[in-house]
């Protein structure tokens, strides 16, 4: 009977349990990946049953369900729809080829453009769940990450936003800008910090980093103007061209304009001072000549570009609204009439 046995000193006993444990652990890491891939199935049915279905999305998840155009030709036709301003017909789009049976790489890159889709059209809570369940499958996705921080900063939520900045660090090693940039609005739209714990911050934050100048110098010239022109940093003037405009004549140094050559331009074009006959800027020269002739009836008006991507806005920012780069504004002068506030009360 001892022949149908084998010892367990046998090296043949050996082989038979490494084989053994070989398909235990095979059949276990095959149970595993169904299992997961049946949970992410799961998740994506349940993350759409979120959001309504209409009449329209249905006939599209029809159509793509017939495989009768690639995924590439749908999401060709969703951009298309975005580029539009038609943000519901894209979301559709997308909401559809959820709803299909795809790969996980396919089925991110929907959820990605979905988020984006949502973004744009200002839906953030729902881009902010779209987002979220990228990273709950694919957590090391930087895309998702940038998006999130963009999220919460709109929604000022910047603990949360700090921490993804955390996470995006990580990932890309880099970052150092627009991590300084959240902490320095968490501080600005803290109601307990007073005016002064603001300005103590963004000056060491400007000394120590040298970044964020146009966020840190408005603040100061708003709130604590002689504290702005004692940390002024010159090699900013033009840039600042808009805030220092802006500035009301008692609150100037005229010290330290008598001592930039810009500063003499500008303050002189506007009226506060005569330390400049001329000026190379058009602007600046043309406002100058009038105030020399007497005529008072023209000002200067700002319009902003990006630096990165060129965007032109009517309105200034920190975080450009088309590319997010931060601290990238840079301000354009325009000649405009001098508008006066006419008093037309009855009394």
């Amino acid at each position: 009977m001892d022949t149908f046995f084998i010892s367990f000193r046998d090296p043949l006993f050996g082989i038979i349990v490494f084989f053994l444990l070989l398909f235990i652990l095979s059949f276990i890491s095959y149970w595993w990946g169904r299992r997961k891939s049946t949970n992410e199935s799961q998740e994506i049915e349940i993350f759409l049953g979120k959001f309504d279905t209409s009449s329209s999305e249905a006939g599209i998840a029809s159509q793509i369900h017939e495989n009768a155009i690639t995924n590439e030709t749908w999401f060709l036709l969703a951009q298309g729809f975005e580029h539009q301003g038609n943000f519901e017909k894209s979301i559709e789009i997308y909401h559809a080829l959820l709803s299909k049976k795809s790969d996980k790489i396919v089925q991110k890159e929907v959820l990605l453009k979905l988020g984006r889709g949502y973004f744009k059209a200002g839906f953030l809570e729902r881009s902010r769940q779209s987002f979220l369940q990228v990273l709950q499958n694919h957590p090391r996705t930087p895309q998702a990450l940038h998006h999130l921080i963009l999220i919460y900063e709109h929604l000022q939520q910047y603990k949360d936003a700090l921490e993804a900045m955390e996470s995006l660090i990580e990932i890309q090693g880099s970052g150092g800008c627009e991590k300084l940039y959240l902490e320095a609005r968490q501080l600005l739209c803290d109601p307990k910090a007073s005016v002064d714990e603001k300005a103590a911050f963004l000056i060491d934050l400007y000394t120590q980093h040298t970044q964020l100048g146009y966020l840190v110098f408005e603040y100061l010239f708003t709130h604590r103007p002689s504290l702005a022109w004692k940390h002024f940093d010159q090699s900013l003037s033009v840039r600042l061209a808009d805030i220092l405009w802006r500035v009301p004549a008692e609150n100037l140094d005229f010290d330290i304009i008598a001592r930039n050559g810009f500063l003499r331009e500008l303050f002189s074009a506007k009226g506060n001072c005569e330390l400049s006959q001329s000026s190379p800027v058009f602007e600046l020269d043309t406002l100058i000549t009038l105030r020399t002739c007497g005529n008072t009836k023209a000002t200067l008006q700002f319009e902003y570009v990006c630096g990165e991507c060129h965007t032109i806005s009517f309105l200034p920012f920190h975080r450009c609204p088309n590319c997010h780069a931060i601290d990238s504004i840079e301000s354009i002068m325009t000649l405009t009439k001098e508008r006066f506030d006419d008093n037309n009360s009855f009394q």
